[in-house]
């Protein structure tokens, strides 16, 4: 029994030393991040033109209700916002604060600090809203604003639901999705996202599948 009591004793003295250790260590390297505080810019109270090296240009920022229901669902369903086992959100916002990629471990271990301290600081909608006034959308369009006005003429809440999963499914593959150049990829990934948010009860059965039936509906260059 007496040799239990130890054997237990150590093994939560063993925990408690990985936990202090890897606490420190995530604190002691968290000061050579990115500006984190600096994404806010990208979530805004109102429409607003933002400038940042890594983008190469300025990006028009606009508010989490201006992106609309119908793109915000395309997003969260292409995207699978902290969905288990998909792409992680934070993740992606993270590496675009690198300006330049890299498979380096120490990179990686960079990026990920910056993804939790994400967590922290953020709540999902502003993720969502910074994730969507950042992202590439193909055809030199950064930012949800850039895209719908470039794609359709419109603004983002004004999309239907084809629309808006026909953006959001660029967002894999901007120049292989392209629907000027590979129109039949773009509708079949177009067709996944709604797909996607049907599953994901953002849309309706009926509804999915009428979006499904239209064109892709984009303007002509």
């Amino acid at each position: 029994m007496r040799l239990l009591v130890k054997i237990l004793l150590a093994f939560v003295a063993a925990v408690i030393l990985a936990v202090s250790f890897t606490t420190g260590w995530f604190f002691l390297y968290s000061g050579d991040l990115p500006d984190i505080a600096g994404l806010r810019r990208y979530a805004p109270q109102q429409v607003s033109r933002v400038s940042d090296p890594c983008l190469g240009s300025d990006v028009v920022a606009i508010p989490y209700d201006a992106i609309g229901y119908n793109l915000r669902a395309a997003l969260n369903a292409a995207e699978g916002f902290d969905r288990p086992g998909e792409v992680n959100v934070r993740m992606q916002i993270a590496r675009g604060m690198f300006c330049e990629p890299s498979r380096l471990l120490d990179r990686q271990l960079k990026e990920w600090r910056t993804a939790v301290q994400l967590r922290w600081r953020f709540s999902r909608d502003e993720l969502l809203t910074i994730y969507a006034n950042r992202v590439g959308f193909g055809d030199n369009c950064t930012g949800v604003q850039a895209a719908v006005e470039h794609y359709f003429h419109k603004e983002p809440n004004q999309l239907n639901v084809a629309e808006a999963a026909l953006l959001a499914g660029l967002i894999r593959g901007p120049s292989r999705l392209s629907p000027y150049k590979h129109p039949d990829r773009a509708l079949q990934r177009r067709n996944e996202v709604i797909d996607a948010m049907v599953k994901d009860h953002a849309i309706s059965l009926e509804q999915g599948e009428a979006a499904k039936a239209s064109a892709l509906g984009v303007v002509e260059r």
